[in-house]
């Protein structure tokens, strides 16, 4: 029984009979259906006969990689996996009470079950009320549970509420395993976010001149990602200039580029659910001896460590190289070494920072950003994303590094 929204909303059916020819999908069916297949195999050695998997718009990633919805109203989403019953989503992700406003069309699965939100109405049944009658269904009631997700507090409570003869406990690795390690299908989406990012961070060098302003490079770079078929951008951009891009991360102002500033700008889009996250700089004009020196250190840190980025390198060792290398030029004191796998989120595993003793693994796919950050002075950083290949890594990144 799928419980109608209430107040006569949702006039626009959800059902999947209508659904179903509005689907937008980024991915044939059978990309989700392996991904299932795949949490189900981890599931085994939990001994786990359902797991649910919860999403905000804070922690989105899982419920975007599982059933391709995407929250635009901000809510609680549950996508529930039994070890073999049918999969389906509980969301009060609702906007005006019509589910077909709120992206349901691009949810692959066809049990999907939507609640007002709270804040729209507080005198309604609710998602929990779905969830109950969805796992009811599947004959789960003394079921043993798995829980994901790093807000899902109130689903091991509706738990231990509704199913007092379960079990539940949280299971806080599976899932970012099971999405550190990308298919081929997920790489060409993220390769076109990344294609994305270039023209964006092309037009913000390209136009690096005096008495451009930073509303300006933002705006250009919104337009050429947004040209090339972003659905949003990745996060607000940072655009920085002068003494300002020693601060890194600062959102655009009105500030008028001056001759010899040095520019920072870290962006990124979102394509078919998928991230990319970049950055450049340069001066503008011609760089001072110091400042093309500073630039060009963080440029040989990223080569040389991507040069020993392979399967089964230690993450920790590779923090050892740009340690090094920024030794050997003078800016060991200003080195952040860090990087981050990407996905349906900016970030997943794997995580670089000094000691991590992670290996790589073929098809992880991370965004590598050591920086040298120098207060007053400016930003050094040239952030690509790299898929690791059998051999080596491959940079799915194509705008030059160096802009001096």
């Amino acid at each position: 029984m799928v419980r109608p929204m209430p107040f006569g909303w949702g006039r626009v059916s959800y059902m999947w009979d209508y659904r179903s020819k509005w689907l937008e999908l980024p991915f044939p069916v059978s990309e989700y259906e392996q991904r299932i297949d795949k949490i189900r195999k981890m599931m085994e050695p939990e001994k786990i006969d359902c797991l649910l998997v919860h999403g905000n718009r804070a922690d989105r990633a899982a419920v975007r990689y599982l059933a391709n919805f995407e929250d635009f109203y901000g809510g609680d989403s549950v996508v529930v996996i039994p070890a073999r019953e049918a999969v389906g989503m509980a969301t009060n992700a609702i906007m005006h009470g019509e589910p077909m406003h709120s992206g349901i069309q691009q949810v692959w699965m066809e049990d999907v079950r939507c609640a007002a939100h709270p804040r729209t109405v507080d005198k309604a049944w609710t998602i929990w009320d779905q969830l109950e009658d969805m796992l009811k269904e599947r004959g789960l009631a003394e079921a043993t549970y798995g829980v994901s997700g790093d807000y899902a507090d109130d689903v091991v409570a509706f738990i231990r509420e509704r199913f007092p003869k379960a079990k539940v406990k949280k299971v806080t690795g599976l899932l970012p395993r099971a999405m550190a390690i990308k298919s081929r299908l997920e790489v060409e989406q993220i390769r076109k976010a990344c294609a994305g990012a270039d023209a964006a961070l092309t037009a913000v060098m390209e136009n690096c001149k005096p008495g451009v302003s930073e509303y300006e490079l933002a705006g250009l770079a919104n337009e050429a990602m947004f040209r090339l078929g972003a659905e949003e951008t990745a996060f607000p951009i940072a655009m920085s200039s002068g003494p300002r891009a020693g601060f890194k991360h600062t959102a655009p102002t009105d500030r008028k580029l001056q001759l010899g500033d040095l520019v920072y700008t870290d962006l990124g889009c979102r394509v078919g659910g998928y991230y990319s996250d970049c950055s450049r700089n340069r001066a503008v004009g011609e760089p001072t001896k110091e400042q093309r020196h500073f630039m060009e250190a963080n440029v040989l840190i990223n080569e040389a460590c991507m040069a020993a980025a392979r399967p089964g390198a230690v993450i920790g060792d590779i923090a050892k190289i740009a340690i090094e290398v920024a030794k050997e030029n003078g800016y060991e004191d200003y080195l952040y070494f860090r990087g981050h796998g990407i996905g349906t989120t900016t970030h997943v595993p794997p995580s670089f920072f000094p000691g991590n003793p992670a290996k790589l693994e073929e098809n992880m796919v991370f965004c590598f950003e050591p920086m040298l950050v120098k207060k007053e002075f400016g930003t050094g950083c040239v952030e690509d994303i790299y898929r690791v290949t059998k051999d080596g890594v491959e940079n799915l990144n194509k705008c030059p590094a160096r802009w001096w």
